[in-house]
This record gives C-alpha cells, structure tokens and sequence, in this order.
C-alpha cells in the first residue's frame, strides 16, 4: 500500500447518488482507490440521516444535484448549518456556467467545496478531490472566539498584533518578490488569533489607525531583516476602507512610515474594493496622495466588489490582486479562465503589475503563468508565517528560485516550505 492509500484509508466517504448503477460504479472506484469507509444514500434526505449519525464520521460527500426528495442544493445547504467542517464534492453533468453558480453559492454558505466535476467522473478527478481534502485547512467557523473591543485594545497596548509574512514569487523566473503582511494576535490564552476574530470589530471602533499602525511597525521589521539578507521585494501592508475615510489618513500614514525607516519603494498598499462602499471622494484623495508620495497601491480580492472597471480606471492603482475565488481549481477553457486571461490582459494594457492569491495547486499556478500572470501567493508555495519562519524561509530559499530551475520540480519538492 502506497502512502495515498494509506491516507485515503483514514477517510469515510459518503456518496450522494440517486440513480443506483452509477452510485454503485462511485462506491466501487473508492473502494478500489482504498478509501477506509464508503457509505452510500439515495438523496439529500438520506444523506442528512447519516450526517447526524456522530459515529458516521463522514470526511467528504460526493453528490449528485438533481436529485428527488431533497436536491444536491438543499443538501449543500444543510450541510453548511450542520456539518461546515465536511468536504463536498459536486457531481453533476448540467452546464459548466450552472455549476460556477454553484460554486458561487457554496462559497456564500461556507460550504467546504474541494471540487466541482462533470459526469462521468473519472479516476484521477476522484483521486484530485480526495487529495484536496487532505492537502487544505479545515473550515471550523464553529471555534471562532467571542472577542470584546476592549480585549483588542487590552492587546493593542501590550504590542501582542503582529504581521505574519506570505510570500510571493514572480511566475517569470520564480524568484522572490516580496511578501504580504497579514495581521495575526498572539493571544496570551487563545494563542495565535487570525484577522477573523476580530478585524470586523476593529473597522467599527477607533482603533482601526493604532491597528494599522502596529501591523505596519511590524512589517518594517521584515523589511530590515530582507535588506540584511541582500534580498529584494516588497512588502504588502493592507489598509481598511475606514481608515482610508479619515480626511488626513495620507499624511499620518507617511509620516509613520518615515518615522519607522520603511523605504517608501519597499512598501506596497492594497485596498480591498469594498472601498467604493465608504466615504469615496476622501478615500480616492487619500490614496491619490499616497500615490504621489511614491507608494504603490494594489487593488486587492479584485472582481468581488461592484463598479469594479470604473473603479480601476477612476483609482491610481499599480497592481491588481486576483481574488482567491477566481483561482480555485483554476482549467484551460472554462469560463473562469477567460475571465482572468481577460482580467490579466486588461491590466496589462492599463499598466498595471498583477498578483494571483490562494495559489494552492501547482495546475492553477501552471494556468496562471501561462494567462501572463506576473507573481502569485498561496499556500501552494508557502503559507504565512511569523517573522522568525520568514527570515528562515527567505534565508534558504533565494538559492533554489533561479532561472533555470524547473519549477514544477522545485514544487513538487519544496511546496509549501513554510509548513
């Protein structure tokens, strides 16, 4: 038994089929593949059944969506109220543009989704989810603590935010280019806390400027540490749309960064695109001067707001970040894929840098750099780290990202490094 085997055997599968030979076909493949445990229902409402049984230990459904009694839909969605932290895998063979809706529509549930796959399924798209379920982080939205506002200025106060660092290489040559700082909160009980607990209590209190602030004191820090190692690359510092509302943000934000030494070149915005949302006319000023002042803004989960071309146009923006959602399980041909292609030539021609995130296979970080894409991030290549895994991370790995390296075999060998 090889080591897939061996992982595929700690799995319980149920398979949500209502036409009996082809679930017996599904049932049959994954025993062969050595999943541990397969169980079987006929429709949504069987399946809910056995979800509620605690000793079903279910991992992932595979199901169906035309279904009677209950439909692959309904399913779905009690599945995201009663069982969030289990793997779904949609089977289906209606049209590819119905089942990007879907897809769109399990991400708004918080569905766990690890693939979408047309009938028939074959081997390998079955091995693939398997192995995305294994390969990704559990979805727990369960175990979010109860975070209060004074709690977070408690912490504030005591220096206890910090940036992890993520970083990103460029799709050319698969060197470095720099890193994003994202906030994390190293909670004396709760350990380290990620931007979900609390950074929407922040944007609705005074402290989203002292909070930006000390992830920004905190990215400073990265950056001496790569000018000591001679590497280059730019660090991403995310700024909210509330900060970004307060008249004389810009200059209070230069002023900080000279004070802390941050080189104004080293130094990356991004701007997430809900920001057409706030106070627009103070938002395009202060970024029109921090534009002035040299900084480079990057309009970041690009796509997922609204008035997003008017926006690109009408904003001094230098880099458009491609949202997670248009990279999962990213092929040559659908729909998705002449929209980045599209995204990324557009960007081009306006004379802007692009960035892929939630780069998490190396097919999607293929697709990308093929689409022209110029650098990407993701847990494919190297999940946020602290300051201290970072420097590490970026100590030993300038000598493996040259020019001539094959990257798929860098890849295979050294995926995800931060890990």
């Amino acid at each position: 038994m090889n080591s897939e085997q061996t992982d595929f055997a700690k799995l319980t599968v149920l398979v949500v089929e209502d036409h009996s030979l082809q679930r017996h076909v599904l049932v049959r493949t994954f025993e062969l593949l050595g999943v541990g445990r397969v169980v079987e229902a006929e429709n949504g409402a069987h399946a809910l059944l056995l979800l509620a049984d605690q000793e079903s230990g279910v991992d992932v459904v595979f199901t169906d969506l035309d279904m009677p009694t209950m439909d692959g839909l309904a399913l779905m969605r009690q599945i995201s109220m009663q069982a969030p932290d289990v793997g779904v895998v949609v089977l289906s063979s209606v049209e590819r543009n119905l089942l990007s809706a879907v897809e769109w529509l399990a991400r708004e549930q918080g569905i766990r989704l690890l693939a979408l796959i047309e009938k028939p399924a074959s081997r390998q798209s079955l091995v693939d989810a398997l192995r995305r379920h294994i390969n990704t982080p559990r979805k727990r939205a369960s175990s979010q603590p109860s975070i209060s506002i004074e709690e977070i200025a408690a912490g504030l106060e005591a220096g206890q935010f910090e940036a992890f660092m993520q970083p990103q290489l460029d799709f050319a040559n698969f060197k470095f280019a720099g890193a994003e700082a994202l906030a994390r909160w190293r909670h004396p009980q709760l350990g380290v806390v990620s931007p979900a607990a609390f950074i929407n209590t922040i944007d609705g209190s005074d402290l989203v400027e002292p909070f930006s602030l000390a992830i920004l004191r905190s990215a400073a820090w990265a950056v001496k540490w790569l000018d000591a190692l001679w590497l280059p690359g730019r660090i991403a510092v995310n700024v909210s749309p509330a900060w970004l509302d307060q008249p004389s943000m810009a200059e209070r934000f230069i002023q900080a960064v000279s004070r802390l030494g941050f080189p104004v070149e080293r130094l990356t915005i991004e701007v997430t695109e809900s920001v057409a949302n706030s106070n627009l006319a103070v938002a395009l000023e202060n970024l029109a001067r921090l534009r002035m002042a040299g900084f480079k803004l990057s309009v970041d989960d690009f796509g997922t707001g609204f008035s997003s071309l008017q926006r690109l146009m009408s904003s001094p923006f230098s880099e458009l970040k491609l949202d997670r959602a248009f990279v999962s399980q990213l092929e040559l041909g659908t729909p998705r894929w002449f929209v980045v292609e599209s995204t990324i030539t557009l960007a081009k021609r306006l004379g802007l840098s692009t960035v892929a995130e939630g780069v998490e296979t190396f097919e999607e970080w293929q697709v990308l750099k093929d689409a022209g894409c110029d650098s990407c991030q993701g847990y494919y290549t190297a999940k946020p780290m602290s300051q201290g895994d970072f420097m590490h991370w970026a100590k030993e790995n300038p000598n493996m990202l040259s020019e001539s390296l094959n990257a798929e075999r860098w890849l295979t060998g050294h995926g995800n490094l931060g890990s």
